[in-house]
């Protein structure tokens, strides 16, 4: 595989056997314990660009755990940045001369030298079966950092398995994926943590508390600009099957694939399967909309205060997903603008990322008294209240959650997570909140591809309702391919 930020665990499937996991799975497993003088032993799924930069630092900063065991299909595989692309090659060249590594290289041995350094030895084991990882007694929590289409049926096993789950966003491939992760995590008990870092952003939570207690007067709607769907694949949009690239064996490439159905002869397209470009197929990934969305998103469920909920409708809806030859290839659109509406009629306009006219990224709160929130990687509040701080708020108000001290902060969303195990509670962003923030990702992908300007949405009863209900429930779900199933 080539590693992405869907890192992705696991190597050779079990020849033809259903692959629902080892014994652990088998029924839920007791959650894991871990008394407060007591360490956490955590293993990555994963060693992809998101684990290498954000969660494995994430987890070494923090002495009350330690990451034991680092699982991919993949040692080393160039490529894991945004933008631009080099030719596939294999080991050759990927260490600098002092032995480090470029910093476009993943792969499990990048992530277990890291581990390594840290602790100053070579305990670091590495696995290429994620089945190894869940079913290994010592393995107190998994961090997930794999590609999308493997999210639900790794965690669950997991959660079955008592382990604890720190789950990188976006959190599901399908609502339905979404619905069996919560119920599973509320049967078990086990800590969920949703990569969501913005949760634990004390700047974006004031702005929130500002607006969620009405400080900038009522909201008159919100805006939120996020990136364009294929910005970053470097080579284009190709369908072109191209050799498999020396660094995937043959049971290496059927386990990265795993659930999701193979190409005609088992093909790799370069512009799908590159390291981060999965994401733009519907077998592996959802597109910008739910890659970003789950933090813009996320941010605008907690001003309005619809953590649980979401909208009740998808309005407006503009995107090129009917155009081009190769779109089993580019399942999203690249090109998209469309309204979310909520139930007491806040509409949220949601649109791509388009600096040159004045569209820069952002999450803003169009209230009363002026915007809230975040532009251009920046706060934003009207005059009125730039000198509003967290002090000023009062008993009465509405308070979002807090971590601990010294752990308020994105760089410190895994402590959050272990403070949630160590207090066998829940943390900044459960289960619940990822599900709710990417449904509506999912819902805006399905009106998409569907092709229609608008449909209702019932989030009670978590699906659609109104003209095209029928059409739309369909994509609720994603079918689960070479064997594999959920296990929920």
């Amino acid at each position: 595989m080539k590693v992405s930020r869907r890192d992705f665990l696991g190597a050779a499937a079990c020849a033809g056997a259903p692959f629902i996991l080892g014994c652990a799975t088998q029924g839920n497993a007791s959650v894991r314990r871990i008394g407060p003088n007591g360490r956490v032993n955590v293993g990555v799924i994963g060693c992809g660009l998101i684990a290498k930069s954000t969660n494995v630092p994430g987890f070494l900063q923090d002495p009350r755990c330690r990451v034991t065991v680092v699982c991919d299909v993949v040692e080393l595989a160039p490529d894991y940045f945004y933008g631009g692309r080099g030719s596939n090659f294999g080991a050759e060249g990927f260490e600098k001369g002092d032995g480090s590594y470029r910093r476009d290289i993943c792969g499990w041995r990048v992530v277990r030298d890291m581990v390594n350094k840290k602790y100053g030895s070579k305990d670091c084991r590495v696995v290429t079966d994620w089945r190894e990882v869940i079913d290994d007694p010592t393995i107190d929590a998994v961090c997930i950092c794999t590609p999308d289409h493997w999210h639900a049926i790794m965690a669950i096993a997991a959660m079955k398995a008592g382990k604890h789950v720190f789950c990188q966003k976006p959190m599901s491939l399908s609502i339905a994926e979404g619905q069996a992760m919560v119920r599973v995590a509320k049967e078990t008990g086990v800590t969920f943590q949703v990569g969501n870092q913005g949760s634990t952003n004390p700047a974006y939570r004031l702005s929130e508390e500002i607006v969620l207690n009405g400080y900038a007067g009522k909201v008159k709607g919100a805006t939120i600009c996020i990136p364009a769907c294929d910005h970053w694949i470097g080579h284009g949009r190709s369908a072109a099957r191209l050799p498999r690239p020396r660094y995937f064996s043959e049971e290496a490439w059927d386990m990265w694939q795993g659930p999701a159905l193979h190409w005609e002869n088992n093909a790799y397209i370069p512009s799908i399967h590159d390291p981060t470009c999965w994401r733009f197929n519907c077998r592996y990934g959802g597109g910008m909309i739910p890659d970003f969305g789950a933090h813009e998103f996320d941010q605008l469920n907690r001003g309005l205060g619809t953590q649980f909920t979401g909208p009740v409708a998808i309005e407006n809806m503009e995107s090129d997903y009917a155009t081009g030859t190769d779109r089993d290839v580019f399942s999203w659109p690249s090109e998209f603008k469309f309204d979310f509406v909520f139930a007491n009629g806040v509409r949220c306009h949601v649109r791509k990322i388009d600096k040159a006219n004045g569209w820069p990224r952002q999450t803003i709160f169009h209230c009363e008294k002026g915007d809230v929130g975040s532009y251009d990687h920046k706060g934003k509040v009207p005059e009125c209240l730039k000198n509003f701080k967290e002090s000023d708020l009062t008993d009465k108000d509405i308070k979002l959650y807090r971590p601990n001290e010294g752990h308020d902060g994105s760089k410190f969303h895994e402590s959050d997570f272990l403070d949630g195990i160590f207090e066998n509670r829940q943390v900044a962003s459960t289960c619940e909140m990822g599900h709710r923030t990417i449904t509506m990702a999912h819902i805006a992908n399905i009106c998409a591809r569907l092709q229609l300007k608008s449909l209702k949405w019932d989030p009670k009863a978590e699906k659609f309702v109104g003209a095209y209900a029928d059409e739309a429930n369909r994509f609720l779900a994603v079918e689960h391919h070479n064997g594999w199933e959920l296990g929920a």
